[in-house]
């Protein structure tokens, strides 16, 4: 088979290389033995031969690695030995038990992988609250209003609670402490380049929603392992991240919804509150919505646009991408009612996809 001209082998050869980059020499096993497998036409071949979208943009190596993941956690007694999630660890000389131990997984397990490969990969990365802090802190320093949090492709949920986590920050300007000191859940990040805008002391919530396709009930204990599985298994920092924001979650879960994004978005930009800036916002979402669903967004934003007042302003605030392959930026519009129906662009700069830096660009707090 050619590597080059099968789908399938170069999605998982784009994600192998991913996880080079990303530091999760685990992941790229498992999906080295899923890549050998494939090409072999074994268990992993019969499990995605003839999927019907594109393989990279619906991640299909990423719901290999998800279902294996998930079945360690759910005490797989092969597989556990080689995840730190599960209390073992990944060693380069075990990678022939641990490919037989992936293989055996999918084969007695096919039916259950097929369910799994169902669900959206879905990390709910609170990392990357430690730049949208930022934004946040912008957008109600320029309004002076409380916000009305507003999250498409929300998950859990997680980063609508962003106010309740700690966040230890290092700036050009020397560190940054920001939140709670006693919060279950500390966000480091780092913030490169221009000097940072002085954080708002406190950033008042007037409320906060979501909506998902299909967001997580924490309560579940199922889906609540799902998300876990979506955590590289050898990625402690993050998997910790994540437990200790399910912890806060549990005592004050959000309102989520299952509803479409484009549908959703236009209902609270229609409804905005009296006396709240509404801020529609979401992280590394928008590469998986298609064409016609960021249309009927982006016309729900320039309609609204039209009918902002002082009162009733409006914000879309964005840590994104728009190719599933590039980097991620931070970047809000605002529409404050006196800024015109095209509102104000502010872009704040490039950062990684899971919220560990930043690269400032200079003064683009000075307005």
């Amino acid at each position: 088979m050619d590597l080059k001209n099968d789908k399938i082998a170069a999605a998982l050869e784009a994600q192998i290389q991913a996880c080079d980059l990303l530091g999760s020499p685990l992941t790229k096993a498992v999906l080295e033995v899923c890549r050998d497998n494939f090409l072999a036409e074994g268990i992993v071949a019969k499990l995605t031969r003839g999927w019907a979208g594109d393989p990279l943009d619906d991640n299909v190596p990423l719901r290999l690695a998800g279902f294996i993941h998930f079945s360690a956690l759910g005490g797989d007694a092969a597989l556990a030995p080689h995840f730190a999630s599960c209390g073992g660890a990944f060693r380069a000389g075990a990678k022939n038990a641990l490919a037989d131990a992936v293989l055996d997984c999918f084969t007695r397990h096919e039916s259950a992988a097929r369910r799994f490969f169902r669900r959206t990969p879905q990390t709910n990365e609170t990392g990357r609250a430690g730049v949208l802090l930022l934004g946040f802190s912008e957008i109600a320093r320029r309004t002076r209003l409380p916000l009305s949090l507003r999250e498409m492709g929300a998950s859990a949920g997680l980063n609508l609670l962003f106010d309740k986590f700690n966040y230890q920050i290092e700036t050009a300007d020397g560190p940054l402490t920001w939140g709670p000191a006693d919060s279950a859940l500390t966000i480091a990040s780092h913030w490169r380049g221009a000097a940072p805008p002085p954080l708002q002391a406190e950033i008042a919530i007037a409320d906060r929603a979501g909506c998902d396709l299909f967001p997580v009930d924490i309560g579940d204990a199922e889906a609540r392992r799902a998300l876990e599985a979506w955590v590289w298994g050898d990625m402690a920092t993050r998997r910790a991240r994540l437990l200790a924001a399910l912890s806060i979650a549990d005592k004050t879960p959000p309102e989520l919804s299952r509803a479409d994004a484009a549908g959703w978005v236009a209902a609270q930009i229609m409804n905005r509150p009296r006396g709240q800036t509404t801020v529609v916002y979401h992280s590394v979402v928008w590469p998986y919505l298609d064409v016609s669903q960021r249309m009927a967004i982006e016309s729900s934003f320039a309609q609204a646009g039209e009918t902002v007042t002082p009162d009733t302003p409006l914000a879309w605030l964005k840590m994104d991408h728009d190719h599933i392959q590039s980097f991620s930026h931070l970047s809000y519009r605002l529409w404050t009612g006196e800024n015109g129906p095209e509102g104000d662009e502010v872009f704040i700069g490039p950062c990684h996809p899971h919220g560990a830096d930043i690269e400032l660009r200079d003064g683009f707090w000075k307005n």
